[in-house]
């Protein structure tokens, strides 16, 4: 059970969201860059994934912020149904309530990591 203030992403209220979505699409942005977003693969979100970076790779022209706002226009739902999938708490207003993005995927590694 969640801690008191702090629900599931589909949950949040639409400003929230908008939040949550704007601090997934700028460690997205950073995990694609240095190619290391394999952990996003063990969720069934491939479609998604493969959506935003055919977008990423059309609009590669782009300055960060004109990417970040394209993505967050052009595939909000996308990037709302990856965050939703990845089963997350967050606080009220939108932030991770219990690490970073991140935080979360570098966790996500570790894990693996030790099982090799």
């Amino acid at each position: 059970m969640l801690q008191p203030g702090v629900v599931l992403f589909d949950q949040l209220s639409d400003e929230a969201k908008s939040r949550a979505t704007h601090d997934f699409i700028d460690f997205y942005l950073r995990k694609y860059a240095n190619k290391s977003l394999e952990i996003l693969t063990d969720y069934p979100i491939q479609y998604e994934i493969e959506q935003i970076n055919h977008d990423i790779q059309q609009n590669a022209h782009f300055h960060p912020e004109q990417m970040r706002e394209y993505l967050y226009q052009n595939d909000g739902e996308l990037l709302q149904r990856i965050i939703s999938a990845l089963d997350q708490p967050f606080m009220e207003n939108g932030v991770m309530a219990d690490q970073s993005y991140d935080e979360w995927y570098q966790k996500k590694y570790d894990e693996i990591s030790k099982g090799l």
